[in-house]
């Protein structure tokens, strides 16, 4: 494939690599330094220290000295830093307005070059790895994952909890990192990938200005020691306070960029990539074995593992995975369809221009293939990938996924019947020949698919209005269409949303409208489940619910070629669904499963206390996935009545962006709407929320850490405060952020602190989310109110007003790059009132607001005694 940009490469004379891309389509840049170092390079002793040095990158240096100054910088800049590790690579970026970039790259080589690693900061730091790595033990997939990782390998680093160990981490110095910052971070082992719109000669000039007087040094010896081949089949099973099981299983691969690693990409989305997938549809859609199911490949540079990740109820655990390995077994003896690889490269090809969508994502791709041997083998390798051919699925399947080469991590409930079987290696072996034959898969729609027809009838439309190249379009029996054409990509999103629906609920049918968008996508009276994922991913696509308090609706992001094939899937979907009664059993099921599983997610379902303290019997407080009754009781004709009411033309808002002419998508909406008569009442106006006192809502649980939200009344979207409000987090949150230095960087009392704005139709609030280990969740409330106390007293100084209000307005920037984003901002301001033009006048907006403004804001709203409080508690065990 042709790449999308011209890049430039230069090597400086100390060895640095410097690649550069022109991207003109947004006014962003991203500068993002990628050092070839990460856990694999950390010997025993210190595992970890990557990850430390990555929290202590941007804490100063002697030129800025205050650990907050770097961030403090970046945001006055209008940008974003942050930074992350891996297993063998750990980069550092900077996100910006273009117009800024030289200043970005100046900062981010101060910090490369001279890291002050300070010990006080050092030990506030490593506490926050601390609660980093507790998060983790909370996580339960995330968690499950890296002790399949421990029981699968003996030698190889891969093995290690990769975070470190508390004591080890306790014990790491100053010393230590600059140790093994000289050995790793050296010129030779560091790409700077500059992407945006920026001038090509220009950042190579500052690259040589800000980089070139780093010394040229080598450096330690890369990677792990080797791991023998597997030889048998490994099992562990763990316990913990989780409400679903966890099963992972794992497989040893081949290293990256090997024929067979390209072949096993193939496996593992055939496998598990998508509802058209294999496991997805036998052991998920056709058993009922677990809820959700999923395969993936990692490869590195020495040692790769293909995995597959299941969650379900505990006691189908084993019969789960002899269904996987059925499927698994299935795919060594007979090769994939030609439908299945033609989905498969679809699906390439659409991921292959998606990621060049944003600065980001293009700098790290170049940054990681010149980190393998070259960044051109990016576009080597999805020609490659399009080469496999059903053979070399079928000999690397062979090759790689056998029982000997097989670990299995089943991480149950502590309730789980402890007479659940362990499995053994010959009961999973499989005789295909006992089986039940597979169904046949049909061949994807875009192979079928008839000649683009001549310009359809369409119902009347009036051209409404046009502002900065999105214009409205306003159909006599509704609808609303906004459409903005990009043509820099092949690419178009496709956003369909309907006002109403969560807001109209009651505790009687709380949960119908995510029951009802479900089952909508599970098929319509021409088109089963089995169909539907065929068609759609046979167009490398997949559709996305929609889900708000205030709308609900489904986007569909495709290849520009697929969009009135994908359009036309899409509104059969939304407009005949079948409600097929075995289909609502099944995301019932699912739904029902969720509301336990949701209680394992710290943040998610923090929140979800939050709202049920703040919010009363306004629906902003019931559940995101309902309640556990009315779910369990909805039937047919509730969801063909909930349907009839909440998805009609009145209601609805489509937004199209990317590669698509304004007239075409004309046409095409209008053919789709043509003979859709008004039916319904129309949605519930929610009414505006009654004010709350102070409540909480406390739920304890044995984890590592205690997770808070504390939010404070605010008023409805449309109101004008929301523009301070929004200064007002950005005041107070993030690196550099009032609260985040307070409670985290001064105190070393939690890992996460986020303040947020909850902008909704009917009123909002403004909330903090504060992870902490469970000694701390007191005095890290305290703090937070005491820093309250200051704001509310004194108010933001001016520099802090100003320098949020260019990091909100570079951040508006960088979120708009993608046509996704920009058509569900289109759509979501559309449908709740504000219009579109909302979105593109937001930066204006923005720049009005003054200290005044934020000052009042506070005073008014942010009140500790006038607050509400989600509280899930932990006690520590040890897991």
């Amino acid at each position: 494939m042709t790449p999308r940009i011209k890049v430039v490469k230069e090597v400086l004379p100390n060895g640095l690599t410097v690649l550069v891309g022109e991207d003109h389509s947004s006014p962003v840049a991203a500068v993002n330094l990628w050092v070839r170092a990460g856990y694999f390079d950390e010997e025993d002793r210190e595992v970890g220290i990557s990850h430390v040095i990555e929290h202590m990158f941007f804490k100063g240096t002697p030129d800025r000295p205050r650990p907050d100054q770097i961030a403090t910088e970046i945001k006055s800049l209008g940008g974003e830093l942050n930074a992350g590790t891996y297993y063998d690579s750990t980069n550092y970026y900077i996100v910006l307005p273009s117009e800024n970039f030289r200043k970005g790259l100046e900062i981010e080589a101060d910090a490369l070059m001279h890291p002050l690693f300070d010990p006080d900061e050092l030990k506030r730091e490593i506490e926050a790895v601390l609660q980093e790595g507790r998060r983790k033990m909370d996580t339960p997939g995330a968690y499950a994952l890296e002790m399949m990782f421990r029981e699968a390998f003996e030698t190889h680093r891969m093995r290690r909890w990769r975070i470190g160990e508390e004591q080890a981490l306790r014990g790491l110095t100053r010393d230590d990192l600059l140790g093994y910052y000289r050995c790793h971070y050296v010129p030779e082992r560091i790409i700077l990938s500059v992407v945006g719109d920026i001038r090509a000669p220009e950042v190579v000039e500052a690259a040589h200005v800000y980089l070139g007087g780093m010394q040229a040094q080598p450096g330690a010896a890369l990677g792990s020691p080797p791991e023998p081949p597997q030889e048998r089949f490994r099992f562990r099973r763990l316990k913990g306070d989780i409400k679903r099981a966890c099963l992972v299983l794992g497989y040893h691969a081949p290293p990256v960029l090997t024929d067979d690693d390209l072949a096993l990409r193939i496996v593992a989305y055939v496998l598990g990539s998508g509802q058209a997938s294999r496991l997805y549809h036998s052991v998920k859609e056709r058993a009922g074995l677990v809820d959700s199911i999923g395969s993936s490949l990692d490869s590195f540079r020495d040692i790769g593992i293909l995995t597959v990740m299941a969650e379900g109820d505990p006691k189908h655990g084993m019969a789960a995975v002899r269904a996987i390995q059925a499927e698994i077994e299935l795919l060594r003896q007979e090769p994939p369809t030609n439908a299945e690889m033609e989905r498969a490269r679809s699906a390439i090809e659409y991921r292959y221009h998606q990621s060049r969508s944003e600065v980001l994502g293009q700098s790290s791709i170049l940054a990681y293939y010149e980190s393998l041997g070259g960044y051109l083998l990016a576009e080597e390798l999805v020609e490659r990938l399009r080469r496999v051919n059903a053979a070399d699925v079928v000999r690397a399947a062979r090759a790689h996924l056998t029982i000997e080469n097989a670990t299995l991590l089943e991480y149950i409930p502590e309730a789980a019947d402890a007479r659940l079987p362990a499995p053994e290696p010959e009961g999973l072996a499989i005789d295909l020949k006992k089986m039940a034959p597979a169904p046949a898969l049909a061949e994807p729609a875009s192979a079928r698919a008839a000649e683009e027809p001549g310009r359809p009838v369409i119902p009347r439309v009036t051209r409404v209005s046009e502002s900065q190249g999105v214009s409205r379009h306003r159909f006599d029996s509704g609808p609303v269409l906004l459409h903005e054409r990009r043509s820099d990509l092949p690419l178009l999103t496709l956003c369909i949303t309907f006002r109403g629906g969560r807001s109209g609920e009651g505790r009687e049918n709380s949960g119908i409208t995510r029951l009802m968008q479900s089952t909508m996508i599970k098929g319509s009276a021409t088109r089963d489940a089995r169909q539907v994922a065929l068609e759609i991913e046979g167009l490398g696509s997949s559709i996305e619910r929609v889900i708000d308090e205030d709308h609900f609706g489904f986007a569909l992001s495709i290849l520009s070629k697929h969009a009135r094939r994908g359009l036309e899937i899409l509104t059969d979907l939304i407009r005949r669904p079948a409600f097929r009664h075995e289909e609502i059993d099944k995301e019932r099921a699912l739904q029902l499963a969720a509301q336990e599983s949701i209680k394992d997610q710290s943040l998610p379902y923090t929140f979800q206390l939050f709202r049920q303290a703040a919010f009363g019997s306004h629906p902003y407080a019931l559940p995101s996935f309902g309640l556990m009754v009315p779910v369990q009781s909805m039937k047919r004709e509730n969801l063909v009545r909930w349907h009839r009411a909440m998805v009609r033309p009145a209601t609805m808002v489509v937004a199209i962006v990317g590669d698509l002419e304004e007239q075409k998508a004309l046409d095409m909406i209008g053919s789709s709407i043509v003979d859709w008569a008004q039916e319904g009442h129309g949605e519930k106006d929610p009414g505006q929320l009654i004010g709350w006192g102070a409540s909480e809502v406390v739920e304890t649980r044995r984890r590592q850490q205690t997770s808070q939200v504390i939010g404070f009344p605010t008023p409805g979207l449309q109101t004008p405060e929301r523009f301070s409000l929004d200064i007002v987090q950005a005041v107070t949150s993030g690196l550099g952020g009032r609260f985040f230095e307070e409670v985290r960087g001064k105190r070393g009392l939690a890992y996460a602190v986020h303040a947020f704005n909850y902008h909704k139709v009917a009123g909002g609030a403004f909330a903090v989310y504060l992870a902490t280990s469970p000694k701390d969740e007191a005095e890290a409330r305290r703090v937070l109110f005491q820093e309250i106390a200051r704001l509310r007293h004194e108010g933001p100084r001016s520099e802090e007003v100003e320098r949020a209000v260019r990091y909100v307005r570079g951040s508006h920037a960088i979120s708009l790059q993608g046509n996704a984003q920009r058509a569900y901002r289109y759509a979501d301001a559309e449908v709740r009132g504000i219009g579109m033009e909302a979105v593109q006048v937001y930066p204006e907006r923005i720049a009005s607001v003054g200290f005044d403004d934020v000052h009042d804001a506070i005073w008014r709203y942010i009140d500790p005694d006038h607050c509400a409080m989600g509280v899930l508690r932990g006690e520590i065990v040890n897991p």
